[in-house]
């Protein structure tokens, strides 16, 4: 660079960290020119932070740089790197070090090649816009396309499923990290077709492989893939454009809208493929039972190919042999919840405050580690409906740790010592295509990790010593020290024992830099010699400081500046500071800054580090190839902890909260049950309630005035028979559950504006999807069905479908208003009516007082009280107005009364039902009854099944609910 007012340059030699000038004249004011400080300054600092620059000895001007580098294009700024096989990434590297690269190193790549595939969370470079479309033969080659998923214009209403009414699905689903999954489909159209499908969790080196036997609105295959919340999704060439879109495609495309979908050649779908896959990258132990699970299973395991044949073509990376986790689960063995239903019940996040924790999530998360809370996550989105596999040993385990404190108590401490070791295994599985400075950093803490995580193992097996359950028993095998004992003694006899992960930028370097054992590397310990003086030197530096201007400095370190200074402002009397500091900034009452020497001793010194880091890379790739072979029984172990983190939050909850075991029958019958999320929020101040639930009681119809609690009530049943099934405990006196596959809701009021739908017709469609897929192992929670429209249409829309649902056989929870609704439907076999009880009085200026009870009581509430326009009369409206809707609202009652059935008729339905009603209760006492209590409840149940027949005989009508 021209230096203004004279025919001098300047050259700065990086490695040396010297200045020097060349002029024809001489210049004895430019040594100490203001402007060349600056200048020096900006060559040293872009030498430290040029993030691609290697060093290449065969140049006869190594380490030399021109001024005018550093102000030209980016591509006049980079420097080659011709035989390294490292890319520096933010650090240089000296001669030596290149040196280094050429005698260690046979296989060399270009600097293309060079790829920073692993930094930070789980950064993964993709090359979907540059890679070679797959290509199995050159007669079959083909481009693959890519399809951004975008807004669309309003399309008729599918009957699939359905959108979220507001926010994405991501949201909606608590997904508070993001993760890189890849999905691949394969589907077999006919009548009933069955969809391949395979998730690839790049980041937590989790493979997830199902096949359904879907419908033809493939509603468990959307759902599936809404839940997984995939990245990417992959689909045959020939099922989306430039050909014709299957209706799966279609289908993915409205309903999964924050996914991009992939085309890709439908010669990857192999299954032989696919099984050489799992062969390889499977667990040992593990290949024998996937097969055998996948037997029959040709587009699940044609999806798993294509989708490691898309990861191996998009992405830089590779798995280790025999590291990945692989599992086939099958859509029957999990409950499914509609993503609407998640969203209106606040299982994930609470719909007012996304960040609250009022919701079922919150209320039940008290992991200590994030192994624990995605596990807890995966399990209330998918609850297991396995009884003997799954829910009665987490009962039986949850049981030992609420009634043992001194175990919970031990078992708490020791999980709090565990760091996020899933993401931190799959990172060390993941095998990268090129070297990097920061990568060999990378792995150095990722050991330190692994070595933080089996030392904290052996706390756990000591605190689980006395369990006696038998999910707590085979977890402390899978903790035992013969386990990891001898994985943890292959990373002693390289790293040093007292040596751990920290997490402050300079304790971390230090400790990379001091990680593996002296006397393994005679060039690494003069390197780390090296690092030492230069450390000394800096805080050397910093006393003559202090000792020249008789001020107190602070030393300080960060990745980006290296060593700063912090000096208190007022010791410059809050003026400039001394010529001798430079990039100073002010901040409140400090002063940041360096000097030009703590510049050159930073690049010094981090040359240093980095001649170690490239000095231990030879021990720590030998390392981390060894600790790949004991990957797959490091992940049992971190599943282990995740499960023990999971259940001792339950037990947490339940011990503090005096929650009961529930018992897992064939019958919903629930004593002073509360609502799980109220509970916690109103400090236990909630109003109790019972439910019941059978194959002659299956339809509930819930009436009351507003604000009586209909919606909570309903909403309850539905959290608690979610905690139920994970395996929690629950808050009630006596808890028991049937198993439910199917969870449906339909509760709210809301419109959908953007795809031009009303109320009425987000409640149509909603109910359309429920009515299509419900069972008799489902449960449903309905409140206020036909409210969009007329009242005459919205009372037969409502009528006809609850007709339809009781035919189900479905447990379904119906909240109205609908009076007329309950009387009708309360003759019904199957049908019970309950209300949610309030009182009416007057207060002492004559105004109407409601008091609600919160309670559900029998049959339907009063008709005969207005509550609307009490509720009205209380508001101050004109006495005018209000007579005139109770003259209008008892016209009206009359009129029904008159045409009602006449009584013989009702007494007919009545003895019917109540037949029924005594058969349900004699099967169920035979089944569930005990011999001591068993007479005495005969004999009650005989008293008043005589009193309710003569009651009808003397032409006294019964309610459906009593």
């Amino acid at each position: 660079m021209d230096i203004p007012g004279s025919r001098r340059g300047l050259i700065i030699d990086c490695t040396r960290k010297e200045v020097s000038t060349q002029s024809c004249t001489s210049c004895p004011e430019l040594a100490t020119c203001p402007a060349l400080v600056f200048v020096v300054n900006v060559i040293l600092l872009h030498h430290r932070r040029s993030r691609a620059r290697v060093y290449d000895p065969s140049d006869s001007h190594t380490g030399a740089v021109s001024l005018s580098g550093v102000f030209s294009s980016p591509e006049e700024r980079s420097f080659t790197m011709s035989s390294s096989r490292y890319g520096n990434s933010g650090r240089s590297a000296t001669p030596a070090s290149s040196a280094y690269f050429q005698g260690s190193f046979e296989s060399q790549v270009p600097s293309s090649a060079v790829s920073d595939s692993l930094q930070g969370h789980q950064h993964i470079t993709d090359n979907s816009e540059n890679a070679r479309p797959y290509t199995p033969s050159l007669a079959s080659a083909r481009p693959s396309t890519s399809y951004s998923t975008v807004s669309r214009t309003t399309r008729p209403s599918t009957a699939s499923g359905r959108r979220p009414r507001t926010g994405t699905t991501a949201s909606i689903l608590g997904l508070s990290e993001q993760q890189n999954i890849v999905c691949a489909l394969a589907e077999a159209r006919g009548i009933t077709p069955a969809v391949g499908v395979a998730f690839v969790n790049v980041s937590l080196g989790e493979v997830i492989l199902s096949q359904i036997c879907d419908n033809q609105a493939y509603v468990k295959t959307i759902h599936k893939i809404q839940l997984a919340s995939p990245s990417r999704i992959v689909f045959m060439s020939t099922a989306c454009p430039p050909a014709k879109n299957t209706t799966l495609f279609s289908l993915i495309q409205e309903l999964v809208p924050d996914a991009t979908s992939h085309a890709f050649d439908r010669a990857a779908w192999s299954e032989n493929a696919g099984h050489e896959h799992i062969q390889n990258l499977a667990p040992h132990s593990d290949v024998g039972p996937i097969k055998v699970a996948l037997q029959g299973k040709y587009y699940a395991v044609c999806s798993f190919a294509a989708a490691m044949k898309y990861i191996e073509h998009q992405f830089t990376i590779s798995f280790a042999p025999h590291s990945l986790r692989i599992r086939y689960q099958p859509s029957e063995d999990t409950m499914m919840i509609d993503v609407a239903a998640i969203q209106s019940l606040e299982i994930m996040q609470n719909t007012h405050n996304p960040k609250s924790k009022e919701s079922l999530y919150g209320l039940l998360n008290h992991t200590c580690t994030p192994m624990g809370a995605r596990m807890l996550r995966r399990n209330i989105l998918q609850p297991p409906t396995g009884h003997e596999t799954f829910l009665r040993p987490r009962l039986d385990a949850l049981e030992e740790l609420t009634t043992r404190e001194e175990l919970f108590r031990e078992v708490r401490k020791a999980l709090r010592l565990f760091h996020d070791v899933e993401k931190l295994l799959t990172k060390l599985i993941i095998v990268p295509t090129s070297k990097s400075i920061s990568l060999v950093e990378e792995q150095i803490g990722q050991v330190l990790m692994l070595k933080n995580f089996l030392e904290a193992v052996p706390e756990l097996f000591v605190a689980l010593a006395p369990v006696q359950s038998a999910l707590l028993v085979k977890v402390r095998e899978l903790c035992c020290p013969g386990v990891t004992g001898p994985i943890l003694a292959n990373i002693q006899r390289v790293i040093e024992a007292d040596v751990r992960y920290m997490k402050s930028p300079l304790d971390l370097r230090n400790q990379r830099t001091f990680a593996v054992k002296s006397g393994v590397n005679g060039m690494l310990d003069v390197a780390r010699q090296t690092y030492k003086e230069l450390t000394e030197e800096i805080h050397q530096h910093v006393d003559a400081i202090q000792g020249e201007f008789k001020i107190a400095v602070a030393l300080k370190f960060d990745n980006g500046r290296k060593y700063w200074l912090r000096i208190k402002a007022i010791d410059f009397d809050f003026g400039a500071p001394p010529q001798l500091f430079v990039n100073v900034v002010r901040k409140k009452d400090n002063v940041e800054c360096q000097t030009l020497d703590l510049i050159k001793l930073n690049v010094r010194l981090s040359d240093a580090s980095n001649e170690v880091v490239i000095r231990s890379d030879v021990v720590i790739e030998e390392l981390v190839g060894n600790l790949r072979r004991g990957a797959s029984q490091l992940f049992k172990v971190c599943e282990s902890v995740a499960l023990v983190d999971m259940l001792a939050s339950f037990a947490q909850l339940s011990a503090t909260r005096d929650y009961v075991c529930p018992d897992i029958t064939s019958t919903l019958a629930l004593k002073a049950a509360r609502h799980p999320i109220l509970d916690r929020s109103h400090s236990g101040n909630i109003v109790p309630n019972d439910y019941y639930a059978s194959e002659q009681h299956c339809f509930h119809i819930i009436t009351g005035c507003n604000m009586s609690g209909k919606s909570t009530y309903i909403r309850a049943v539905a959290l608690l028979q979610i905690m139920a099934q994970v395996g929690c405990f629950v808050p009630a006196e006596y808890a028991a559950f049937p198993i439910i596959h199917n969870i449906f809701a339909r509760v709210s009021m809301d419109d959908n504006i953007e795809a031009s739908l009303s109320t009425f017709s987000v409640e149509m469609r909603e109910m359309a999807f429920i009515l299509r897929n419900i069972d008799d192992k489902s449960l449903a929670i309905i409140d206020e069905l036909g409210r969009g429209t007329s009242t005459r249409d919205g009372l037969a829309i409502a009528i006809a479908m609850s007709e339809a649902l009781i035919q189900a056989g479905a447990s379904v929870w119906f909240a109205t208003h609908f009076i007329e609704l309950a009387k009708v439907l309360g003759e019904r076999p199957g049908v019970l009516n309950l209300h949610l009880a309030s009182t009416t009085a007057e207060t002492p200026e004559g105004l109407p007082h409601l008091q609600m009870l919160y309670k559900a009581t029998a049959g339907t509430v009063n008709d005969t009280e207005h509550y609307g326009i009490h509720l009205a009369r209380a508001m101050g409206f004109p006495a005018s107005f209000i007579n005139k809707a109770e003259e209008v609202a008892n016209d009206l009652r009359q009129k029904r009364e008159a045409g009602r059935q006449s009584s013989e008729a009702r007494k007919l339905v009545a003895r019917r039902k109540l037949l029924l009603n005594l058969h349900d209760a004699l099967r169920q006492a035979r089944d569930a009854g005990s011999e001591e209590s068993l007479p005495g409840y005969l004999q009650r149940l005989q008293a008043e099944f005589v009193a309710r027949m003569e009651g009808l005989d003397s032409m006294e009508y019964v309610t459906a609910g009593d």
